[in-house]
């Protein structure tokens, strides 16, 4: 999964891990599909060693030296494998790389898609077929409770993924198109330059403290300047 997400990026723009990191983090991914920074760098250093991706360039920040990749002709093969192999992958958790449509329907064709979700509808069908006619045979009355349940959970589970994939095909076009748009995000923005947020908490605790000090502006008007050059520490700190 980890491979397939570098190499879609780096297919729209070369560019270093923390921007990959960071973009994983704004979009949500990185906890949708339990990602982690570390998985990120060790994945693009087996990359470079397989010559899927090269250093186009380094770039140094004091210390710091940052390598640029970019994606080379292998490496583009084999973005379009890793793709289609996870398209025909069945959807086991909530980690599914199938969650995350844009590097597919913004970057296989149309047609391939189409023929590997077809195809891939049909093998969950039988599936289907298959666990429903042995619910029948060895679920019964004689049967404990998680029999039913286990039964149930896997053909619910595998009509789930049929209906998702039926909805990948019905509204292709539109997910296709938001992947182009998700393409385009990340070939015009840098991700790597979003500063850490304030958390919700810490903007709660400075809007109180500022309500506290207009309360005493208001009780002490003899003492405003004092309580002004409160206000004005407070606002230097956060600079």
């Amino acid at each position: 999964m980890i491979r397939g997400l570098i190499l879609f990026y780096l297919n729209i723009k070369p560019t270093h891990g923390y921007e990959i990191q960071k973009f994983l983090q704004m979009s949500g991914t990185d906890q949708w599909t339990k990602i982690q920074s570390g998985s990120i760098y060790y994945a693009l250093t087996k990359l470079e060693k397989e010559k899927y991706i090269a250093v186009l360039k380094e770039e140094r920040t004091g210390s710091r030296v940052r390598k640029i990749f970019e994606i080379t002709g292998s490496g583009i093969e084999e973005m379009h494998r890793e793709l289609k192999e996870e398209l025909a992958k069945p959807i086991f958790n909530v980690g599914s790389f199938k969650f995350l449509t844009y590097p597919i329907t913004g970057t296989l064709p149309k047609k391939e898609i189409e023929v590997i979700t077809n195809a891939h509808i049909k093998d969950l069908e039988e599936q289907l077929k298959y666990w429903s006619k042995w619910k029948e045979i060895k679920a019964n009355d004689r049967s404990q409770g998680l029999d039913y349940l286990s039964f149930d959970m896997a053909i619910n589970s595998l009509k789930g993924q049929i209906e998702w994939h039926k909805e990948l095909l019905k509204n292709i076009d539109t997910y296709i198109a938001s992947g182009e748009k998700t393409k385009s995000y990340i070939k015009n923005f840098d991700f790597s330059e979003i500063s850490e947020e304030i958390s919700h908490s810490e903007v709660e605790e400075k809007l109180a403290y500022v309500e506290k000090l207009k309360g005493e502006l208001l009780k002490d008007p003899q003492n405003a300047i004092q309580n002004l050059d409160k206000i004005i520490d407070e606002l230097k700190k956060q600079m």
